[in-house]
């Protein structure tokens, strides 16, 4: 027999389907005649279990979904904090905290029951102060409580809520969740949150059953809590039934009220109820009767017309799959079973598309965000754009466009308070933020261009002025937002409406530029062209200051503290000259500083560590502009000089080593001074100075330096030719690089390399 199958199995493809076709057009008749008696008993049984087992699942998911809301409703109540204080103080019409508070949490009841969609009442027990408020009664005692049995028999239990069904305790109509308030070691107060069971009955209603069936929800003590027919509600199941069912002892039938049941139990995962269905008996026997008759027919109808399928059509079945294996390639050995090769290939393509659709789903947020990045930096235009759109779905659909560039405020702050991961975060949180509010508005996308900035493209059919009014009122609803729910404050730049993709990067200079205008204007604000006022005289006030600014820390960054301090009282003596009240000159300190913060990162040190208070905070506490010119001249400047002339030396020492790093692995690049002094922070000739100092020689002589040892290398350890050592090493020619390969080891390359195998690589 095993040989048979045997042979069976290395059959081709279409031989099998042959085969298998006539034994399916008789096994059917056999196993499905031998089996009707079988399936005649059974199947109405399954039928109806499987029936009533879906039925009660999703009962039980519905039930449980609306005690899991209510009961997270409870959780969030009870640790409010304004339910807290309020439960801790009290309520008195005499003392203003507690009077507050009660307020408060008045308030916050409310707000809760709005956004709520299962409506709720709220029982607020207040344990140390013998009163109760209700949202359902308002101010109670305890005994005027109409719950005050449950609450006399609780025990606070912070681990976990009580649930109490309708008809637990007498008078009882509504369904109860109680949760203590407070903390594990002290009981301020008792939530109870009251709803009416309409929703459930409603529920059970819509589940439609036979005239004699019955669906009923039990709890643990073996009382209905649910039913279709709501007079049985609050009753207790009859007790050989009620014991059964709670020992987990119920068959497939049982004799409820002295008539014999299908009987169907669902228990919940959620609390200790139990759902039950139960069918009469009698009215599915007559049922199996018609199936068995079916089975039989449909059995012999099926193997007459399979058995004609089987012999007629097995080769017209095949013929396709022939047809397509002659333009599939062969991916493995060529098999006697066509069939093999072809799903080969299948799975090939198939695990070919799910890597492309992997990489394309991790890649296809940072293309999103480069086009975007591109476009507001003009490195795109209208066509590419456009070919964008649909590739990467952007909503962007009008004729024209405006940008809105969020700004955080005290950047230095924000970069200090949010490190690595943390950081992205809170980026990822903000443009979620930006995108979320001006989605219901505007066709719009987010994108951020660097740290501590999102940009906002909005796009529209026409605009006018109604348009660029209302944007400005979304910025500042956004800015608000902010305020309210993170540690920092930001400034929009609001552009003006401009056609085209290609507007979009003029625009978005625009509002850069717009946000410039905080140093004048002062911090968290929308800034837009109607704000700014007098345009020309805002841009040349800033521009000034802004100068002044750069110059000192330019001198700073030089180590000319007394230049600096000059290029200070310059800007000093031109602050009341282009600023019309205080409020901008506190900006105008902040930039400063942060800008010093900045440089004083690039170079290694910390500026919190110079100072035992926040400096951010000393600015933004002054009153006068004498004062911040006297803490700014008189501390802040000296105390930088003092500890930035302690660790210049060894400052110095390391930033020159990292600098002779970058040469070492760049050689191979276009290295300048220019290029390495902008990459540290540093001036040309701050740079060309503590090269000299550290290392004894010039920066591009120690590049030359450097190249040579490369070359050298190649030379005697690989069979380079000259030329591509002169192009890898960056040499416009050849003769070039040969002219100073000679002047630096009195040899050409060629007559180095020959020299240096002779003497077994051993020249220096």
């Amino acid at each position: 027999m095993s040989e048979r199958f045997g042979r069976l199995g290395k059959q081709p493809f279409h031989k099998k389907l042959l085969i298998s076709s006539l034994l399916l057009s008789v096994l059917p008749v056999l196993l499905l005649g031998s089996a009707a008696a079988y399936i005649a008993a059974s199947s109405i049984q399954e039928e109806v279990n499987a029936k009533h087992e879906t039925t009660l699942r999703q009962i039980e998911l519905q039930v449980d979904t609306m005690i899991k809301r209510l009961d997270y409703m409870s959780i969030q109540i009870a640790g409010d904090v304004t339910i807290e204080r309020s439960a801790r103080l009290g309520i008195s019409m005499d003392n203003a905290e507690a009077l507050g508070a009660t307020l408060d949490m008045v308030e916050t009841i409310r707000k809760y029951r709005t956004v709520a969609d299962i409506p709720f009442h709220v029982h607020l027990v207040y344990s140390r102060f013998d009163t109760v408020y209700s949202s359902k009664f308002g101010l109670l005692t305890k005994r005027e409580f109409p719950y005050y049995d449950a609450l006399r028999e609780y025990v606070p239990n912070f681990t976990g809520s009580l649930f109490l069904p309708s008809h637990t305790y007498p008078n009882q109509k509504d369904l109860l969740i109680v949760r203590p308030i407070g903390s594990s070691s002290t009981v301020d107060g008792i939530l109870f949150l009251e709803m009416e069971p309409t929703r459930f009955y409603e529920l059970i209603q819509t589940v439609r059953m036979s005239e004699d069936s019955q669906l009923f929800v039990v709890s643990g003590a073996g009382r209905i809590v649910l039913s279709h027919r709501t007079e049985e509600i609050g009753t207790n199941l009859p007790a050989p039934f009620a014991e059964r069912l709670a020992a987990g002892s119920l068959s497939e039938t049982v004799e409820y009220n002295n008539e014999k049941y299908y009987v169907s139990v669902h228990r919940s995962g959620y609390n200790d109820w139990t759902y039950v269905i139960i069918a009469p008996q009698n009215g599915l026997t007559a049922r199996s009767d018609l199936i068995r008759k079916t089975t039989w027919l449909l059995a012999g109808s099926l193997a007459v017309v399979w058995g004609l399928i089987a012999l007629f059509t097995s080769n017209r079945l095949y013929h396709p799959i022939r047809a397509l294996l002659r333009k599939v390639p062969l991916l493995a050995k060529p098999a006697e079973d066509e069939l093999q090769r072809l799903d080969a290939f299948m799975e090939h393509v198939m695990e070919t598309n799910r890597k492309l659709d992997s990489e394309l789903r991790e890649q296809l947020p940072r293309m999103r965000e480069n086009a975007l990045i591109k476009l507001l930096q003009g490195e795109m235009n209208d066509a590419e754009f456009a070919a964008k759109l649909n590739d990467y779905a952007f909503p962007l659909r009008g004729r024209r466009f405006a940008v809105c560039v969020f700004e955080v405020d005290a950047f230095m702050e924000f970069r200090a308070s949010y490190m690595g991961k943390d950081r992205s975060l809170m980026m990822y949180a903000l443009t979620k933020l930006v995108g979320e509010m001006a989605d219901p508005l505007y066709p719009s996308v987010t994108v951020t261009p660097s740290l501590g900035q999102v940009a906002l493209i909005v796009s529209a059919e026409d605009a006018d002025d109604t348009f660029e009014t209302s944007l400005e009122e979304l910025c500042s609803r956004i800015r608000l937002k902010t305020r309210e729910l993170f540690r920092f404050t930001l400034t929009a730049g609001v552009s003006r409406v401009r056609p085209h993709y290609r507007g979009i990067h003029e625009s978005y200079l625009e509002a850069l530029e717009l946000l410039s205008f905080r140093l004048l204007l002062g911090h968290d604000l929308t800034v837009s062209q109607r704000a700014v006022g007098s345009l020309e005289t805002v841009r040349r006030s800033a521009r000034n200051l802004i100068k002044r600014q750069k110059a000192i820390v330019k001198r700073i960054a030089e180590g000319d503290m007394d230049a600096a301090n000059a290029e200070f009282e310059e800007m000093v003596r031109d602050i009341p000259r282009y600023l019309p009240g205080f409020k901008p000159v506190t900006g105008i300190f902040t930039n400063l500083v942060a800008e010093i913060d900045h440089l004083l990162e690039q170079l290694g040190y910390d500026l919190p560590a110079l100072f035992p208070y926040n400096v951010y905070a000393r600015i933004n506490g002054a009153e006068s502009l004498d004062q911040l010119k006297e803490w700014f001249a008189g501390e802040f400047l000296p105390t930088f000089r003092d500890h930035v002339g302690r660790l210049a030396v060894p400052n110095q020492t390391r930033i020159v080593q990292q600098v002779a790093e970058y040469i070492r692995e760049g050689a191979e690049g276009e290295l300048s001074l220019q290029q390495a002094a902008s990459r540290f922070g540093l001036s040309p000739s701050q740079l060309s100075r503590m090269f000299k100092e550290e290392m004894n020689v010039t920066f591009m002589d120690y590049v030359i330096e450097t190249r040579m040892s490369r070359a050298k290398e190649w030379l005697v350890h690989s069979d380079m030719p000259i030329k591509d050592i002169a192009d890898r090493l960056q040499y416009t020619t050849a003769q070039n690089f040969a002219r100073a390969f000679k002047q630096t080891t009195g040899m050409s390359p060629g007559q180095y390399r020959e020299y240096a195998r002779q003497q077994g690589g051993s020249v220096g």
